[in-house]
């Protein structure tokens, strides 16, 4: 079976990701042909972010736990790729106060927080508004990123979705569980 996440992009823009590890984007002003189609492998797209100022960033969660980042706007390879959780991330998302931010949660029980301020130092590109993104800094990849465990090491059990506002945390998983926790670079 072949599954499909979907998430609004830009004004007239939906992406798509596939279990076939395609992320599609389509204009729909234009019908449902993709406008773009970029992958990297075989491995299925099991969630989709929008950069919250500077859209033309995408990242976007995997079944085998890596974590991909996009420039839409060059979208032949991904910016980077990075391994943090030992299984399937089923969702990730840029923080809306401070878009430097990214969350993941995964199966492995794992709610990390990707902190890309400690990217900053290096030189990236323009984004939207004139600020420089540290999502776009060339040597994303070899740059070692920050990233907290916000629920500690004890967590055995899937977490399955979670919404973040204004540093703070809820997130749901397995045996019905819900978690709450503060962002910890406060």
């Amino acid at each position: 079976s072949s599954g499909i996440n979907a998430e609004y992009g830009q004004s007239h823009s939906v992406l798509a990701g596939t279990s076939a590890g395609q992320l599609h984007s389509f204009d729909t002003r234009q019908g449902d042909v993709p406008a773009a189609t970029m992958s990297s492998d075989l491995v299925s797209i099991l969630g989709i972010a929008v950069h919250t100022t500077q859209p033309s960033i995408i990242a976007n969660s995997r079944s085998d736990g890596s974590l991909l980042i996009w420039d839409m706007r060059s979208n032949t390879y991904p910016l980077a790729t990075f391994a943090g959780h030992a299984s399937a991330i089923w969702e990730v998302q840029f923080e809306r106060e401070r878009s430097d931010n990214l969350y993941t949660c995964s199966e492995d029980g794992q709610l990390l927080l990707w902190n890309g301020a400690a990217l900053s130092g290096v030189g990236g590109i323009l984004g939207g508004g004139g600020k420089v993104s540290p999502w776009l800094t060339p040597e994303i990849s070899h740059q070692k990123m920050d990233v907290f465990n916000l629920l500690g090491s004890d967590n055995k059990l899937s977490i399955n979705s979670f919404d973040v506002l204004q540093g703070k945390v809820v997130c749901g998983g397995e045996r019905q569980t819900l978690f709450c926790a503060d962002s910890c670079d406060d």
